[in-house]
């Protein structure tokens, strides 16, 4: 039976584990504010160089993906999250260090973006595989609602932290501050029980066959590979929608600058409120019945930009009703989403499945990205907002290939046995 949320707040590990996430994307979100700044503002950076920064915070995936899941199996999931948290720290206190020494040049804080995002990369797959054990598998929505809401918050409050900060520091100096937060997420992590024993090197196999055993498992699990086939494409559609999306906004429709930044906060204001009302709608309606929702919800909120042309005397309010529906779907779809493919996934292999997830859905948003600056560079805008309309739509399709709307929950043949969990005092 589903706990309620007050259980999962009951858990000392759980807690120490949402401060730690809070803290790191707290540290993220401004050090992405500053480093935006810095490297145009303070160091001149050519636009080349300043086009560098997106990609490069999403390579981490792309990269080390499919490996990250087979490190935290051989490292341990509490020790991968430190070492990574304090080479965050590293690599933010050093561009600071840089910069009062007069060595900072565009390069090295786009080589602090690709660091920070490859240990980003490890560290979520160390925290998605030891949150079964911290809370249980029943109790997953309700930890990931949670812990999406608060990064929902932050990243309503990081950018305009940020903003504040660099008006009363150097925008680098800035990342002293994103340094600061690792010690915060350092203490958080401390609270969490120490790693199962790991297999000695004897036994357990080499990372070849450890990164193919999670793709077969995937490739093999006919729903598990609909759900991520669901959010790859919803994450392929968004990195083309997104590639768009600003140049419609501002140039097309020569939005105010400082109203796109109030109306782009509304998404976040939706993405909390979908955060904190997807494990009751999964448990109302079925977490797969709630992902189609949601995935019918992406389509509507992409058209309503690109439809913004036909009435532009109406931009701010059919732009902000798009936001925020795109907050409320993605909530929705990301936290039981969460708990549908950690449920069928066994523990053992929890970490290298959830990893190659990660760079199956996080590179579609890179390659979407790709395509659509290429769209947007030869057929304009509208057409490029338009085909991320029809691929939203497309996601639906796997889905409704295994069953939903006529089911809503996962079989229980489908699911493997609970894990070890923690009591409620740990």
């Amino acid at each position: 039976m589903a706990k309620s949320e007050a259980g999962v707040w009951a858990l000392p590990a759980f807690r120490g584990l949402w401060l730690a996430t809070t803290a790191v994307h707290a540290g993220r979100d401004v050090a992405v504010f500053a480093v935006s700044v810095g490297m145009i503002s303070v160091l001149g950076a050519t636009p080349f160089e300043a086009g560098l920064a997106a990609p490069l915070s999403s390579a981490g995936p792309l990269l080390f993906g499919l490996v990250a899941g087979v490190a935290v199996d051989r490292w341990g999931q509490r020790r991968t999250m430190l070492a990574m948290t304090w080479v965050r720290a590293a690599a933010y206190a050093w561009a600071v260090a840089s910069f009062f020494l007069g060595w900072l040049a565009a390069w090295q804080l786009l080589l602090v973006i690709l660091v920070v995002g490859i240990a980003d990369v490890f560290f979520m797959a160390a925290h998605t595989s030891v949150l079964p054990r911290l809370v249980g598998r029943h109790r997953i929505a309700d930890a990931a609602s949670s812990l999406m809401a608060s990064e929902q918050v932050v990243s309503l409050a990081g950018p305009a932290a940020g903003g504040v900060l660099v008006r009363l520091l150097p925008a680098p100096a800035v990342l002293a501050v994103s340094a600061a937060t690792q010690l915060v997420a350092a203490a958080g992590l401390a609270r969490l029980p120490p790693d199962n024993p790991v297999p000695r090197k004897t036994d357990r196999p080499g990372i070849r066959e450890a990164v193919a055993t999670g793709v077969r498992f995937i490739a093999g699990h006919r729903v598990l590979l609909a759900l991520i086939m669901t959010t790859a494409t919803n994450n392929f559609a968004a990195g083309l929608y997104q590639a768009a999306e600003s140049w419609f906004i501002l140039s097309d429709l020569a939005m105010d600058p400082a109203v796109f930044g109030a109306v782009w906060s509304v998404s976040a204001v939706g993405g909390i409120v979908g955060a904190v009302l997807a494990p009751r709608i999964g448990r109302a309606i079925g977490p797969l019945r709630a992902m189609l929702l949601a995935a019918l919800m992406m389509p509507l909120n992409f058209a309503l930009v690109p439809l913004t042309a036909l009435w532009p005397h109406l931009a701010v309010l059919s732009i902000g009703v798009s936001f925020t529906l795109f907050g409320l779907a993605l909530g929705l779809m990301m936290v039981n989403s969460s708990a549908l493919t950690t449920a069928l996934i066994p523990d053992d292999l929890l970490a290298r499945v959830s990893s190659t997830r990660r760079t199956l859905t996080q590179g579609a948003v890179v390659l979407g990205g790709v395509l659509g600056a290429v769209l947007l560079g030869t057929v304009g805008a509208v057409p490029t907002l338009w085909l991320a309309v029809a691929v939203a739509l497309g996601q639906c399709v796997f889905l409704l290939r295994i069953g939903v709307p006529r089911r809503g929950a996962l079989l229980p043949s489908e699911l493997p046995g609970e894990p070890e969990t923690l009591p409620a005092g740990a």
